[in-house]
């Protein structure tokens, strides 16, 4: 582990993300784009280019207007409708859409020419594979929606959507790998840019927006393995240990010590995934994540993912050759 890395980079090093934008939508009038749930571990993402609508969430009966200039993100990937704003049938009629393909991404449109369109929108997809738990994940809401356009502070994230559209709209040699790569970086992004603009943060978020505690995150970060206590944690953010675990269980929900154990088996899932020359093997994975003894390792994941590791390796292999 890095210890200079900081903790958001290496959260999002452990979900080992893969991003990519597969659909643009353009629309006129009386709309409505049903998406069936794809979750737990792809997270669908809007880019509301121009005009307005609004998203529905069915299963928890939330309605979200998005204007120009949004990033929607749904972490856990429920059933949701994109929709004309205002439009009164709940289940999610309006004018017909049609799908054209052929293009650097396919094309929805209602429109027989959807250059009129008054609505644009590009949408794809952010997967998480080979995943028992995240922290990140499980701290980021659903929806979570950042609103970029025509806010100074988030010039990076608007400059990235606006090349990210134009290699889109141009398709020059290249265009599909740079989409694919920004796709990417844009989920770190807009986490980012929830981070600093969000009050109400939980979990591990409310860890690293808090300077009092964030130094216990990141020396469980960079030392996984290493023997961390209450008492040791709380002196590396310089508190009492009574008012470092009160604090910490106040913000996220759970003790440090089980919290640490969450981090550790996430460690672990990440390297059981890695397969190829560079795979390590149980012990070492153990002893890397705080185990001395590959059966203490063995028992400690199998509580925490149901599953034991040798089967987890196996299963994330076998989904990684499919």
């Amino acid at each position: 582990m890095n210890p200079h890395t900081d903790p958001l980079s290496e959260l999002v090093d452990w979900l080992g993300l893969r991003g990519r934008m597969d659909l643009h939508c353009l629309f006129g009038e009386d709309w409505a784009a049903p998406h069936a749930a794809i979750g737990p571990w792809r997270a669908p993402f809007h880019i509301v280019l121009r005009g307005r609508c609004e998203l529905w969430l069915p299963e928890s009966r939330t309605l979200v207007p998005l204007e120009e200039g949004s990033l929607v993100v749904l972490p856990r990937g429920p059933a949701h409708v994109l929709r004309t704003a205002g439009l009164k049938s709940e289940a999610g009629e309006g004018r017909a859409i049609r799908l054209r393909t052929g293009g650097l991404l396919d094309l929805k449109t209602n429109l027989r020419r959807p250059e009129k369109a008054d609505t644009d929108i590009l949408c794809g997809e952010f997967e998480f594979p080979g995943r028992r738990r995240s922290v990140l994940l499980e701290a980021l809401p659903e929806p979570m929606v950042i609103a970029f356009a025509d806010r100074p502070g988030f010039a990076w994230l608007e400059g990235l959507v606006r090349l990210m559209a134009q290699e889109i709209a141009q398709q020059r040699a290249g265009a599909a790998a740079i989409v694919a790569q920004l796709s990417g970086t844009l989920f770190t992004l807009a986490v980012r840019a929830h981070l600093e603009t969000r009050p109400e943060l939980t979990g591990v978020l409310a860890l690293m927006a808090s300077p009092r505690l964030a130094p216990g995150l990141q020396a469980m970060l960079a030392q996984p393995g290493e023997p961390w206590t209450v008492a040791s944690l709380a002196a590396r953010c310089h508190l009492s240990r009574a008012t470092f675990a009160r604090e910490f269980t106040r913000r996220v929900g759970s003790g440090p010590l089980e919290f640490l154990t969450t981090l550790r088996m996430e460690l672990a899932s990440r390297l059981l995934a890695q397969g190829g020359q560079g795979a390590q093997d149980m012990a070492s994975i153990g002893e890397a994540v705080g185990y001395r003894s590959e059966a203490a390792f063995n028992r400690a994941f199998a509580r925490h993912a149901g599953i034991t590791p040798g089967r987890f390796r196996r299963s994330s292999n076998d989904v990684a050759v499919a």
